[in-house]
């Protein structure tokens, strides 16, 4: 379980990195978002991405620690 939330870390970490520091310039990124780069409405879903991976991290580490304890 330990070596599964070390990849989810480097995985969705890196994801939620990227979306909660440059959520503007992931915006530019897609093609199919230039259209809707100006919306806040998508750059606040953006962000809320962001935080449900770093939730998601948390989570996993919260699991390995209680197995880890338990066993």
């Amino acid at each position: 379980m330990f070596m599964t939330a070390i990849w989810v870390t480097f995985i969705f970490g890196s994801f939620s990195y990227i979306l909660l520091k440059y959520p503007h310039d992931v915006l530019k990124v897609s093609p199919f978002s230039r259209g809707f780069a100006d919306s806040p409405l998508l750059k606040i879903y953006i962000l809320f991405v962001g935080w449900v991976f770093v939730l998601l991290i948390i989570g996993v580490w919260t699991d390995t620690i209680i197995q880890w304890q338990i066993l």
